[in-house]
């Protein structure tokens, strides 16, 4: 008998353990429960709007559909699409865009679209100017290049001269450099080349001036393009690298300046910009003068 007890001891001692054990786990749970549940309602009632991919369906149908599966990144060409953090409450896990970082090309197909399993991405759509995303905004008329009548090439090379040499800038005076050939005439082209005497850069991307022009060139490109064409024409990025610049997503009105009596020359942006981010993610100023708003609506040209 004594044995049989001394071999039950250890099994009510578990028993023991295991109530101690549920009853601590439990208070435990209830008062994570409380805890992450006080932090966590102002997140999970987030108002904030993340840049969707092409063919989202309403913000809330699209939490609702959105399964979280990632597709859509996996196989998005220019590798754009984030999938949201914890501070987006009910989002989290969810599709997004940053445009600053890099705007949507709205793919020929829309990839992501066709990937989206649950139809979240709506497979009614197609072609990227029927996917409404949100809508582009001046939001810093006071630095847009347009307005203030400044190039785009001459703002970006004086901004890389201040720059000390490295990496980035090489990539900013090549991705110049390529521009710059796409606008210069024959003339001007002829005497780029004499220049550095290179031939054929009407018909190439340029890349070969990269060294020649970087350093001890970059003062002379800049003088070089200050004086070319279309040097005249200010900054028009906005348009020029939109994916679906051929639906005129965004118009230039000449306005009368407010200050020193030069017209200004105002983006305007039309019904058909679907808010891909493009635009902000090339606008060459440091803070972008033109931002994407996720799921405005147009309303109106001014």
């Amino acid at each position: 008998m004594k044995t049989e007890k001394k071999m039950k001891e250890p099994n009510q001692k578990n028993s023991i353990s295991r109530r101690r054990f549920l009853q601590t786990s439990t208070v435990v749970a209830v008062g994570g429960a409380v805890v992450f549940g006080a932090i966590s309602v102002p997140l999970l009632r987030r108002k904030h709007k993340l840049l969707r991919p092409p063919g989202a369906l309403d913000e809330d149908a699209f939490l609702a559909s959105c399964i979280k599966c990632g597709q859509c990144l996996q196989v998005c060409p220019p590798q754009v699409i984030e999938l949201a953090g914890i501070s987006q409450g009910f989002g989290i896990g969810t599709p997004y865009i940053i445009p600053r970082q890099g705007g949507c090309i709205l793919c020929k197909g829309l990839p992501c679209v066709l990937a989206c399993p649950t139809g979240a991405l709506d497979h009614h759509i197609s072609e990227g100017k029927e996917a409404k995303m949100g809508l582009a905004v001046i939001s810093q008329p006071e630095t847009c290049l347009s307005i203030l009548g400044i190039n785009d090439l001459v703002f970006r090379l004086e901004k890389l001269a201040k720059t000390e040499s490295s990496e980035k800038p090489a990539v900013e005076l090549k991705q110049i450099v390529g521009k710059l050939l796409q606008r210069l005439n024959p003339e001007e082209i002829k005497k780029l080349e004499d220049h550095t005497g290179l031939t054929g850069l009407g018909e190439t991307a340029g890349h070969v001036l990269q060294d020649k022009l970087m350093n001890d060139q970059l003062q002379w490109l800049t003088a070089f393009v200050k004086k070319s064409a279309q040097a005249e024409r200010a900054c028009r990025i906005c348009l020029e690298e939109c994916p679906i610049k051929d639906q005129q997503t965004i118009r230039f009105i000449q306005k009368p300046g407010s200050t020193d009596g030069r017209d200004e020359i105002w983006p305007i942006v039309q019904e058909t910009c679907v808010g891909c981010g493009l635009c902000e993610e090339k606008c060459p100023t440091t803070t972008a003068s033109i931002t994407i708003t996720p799921r405005l609506k147009w309303s109106g040209s001014a």
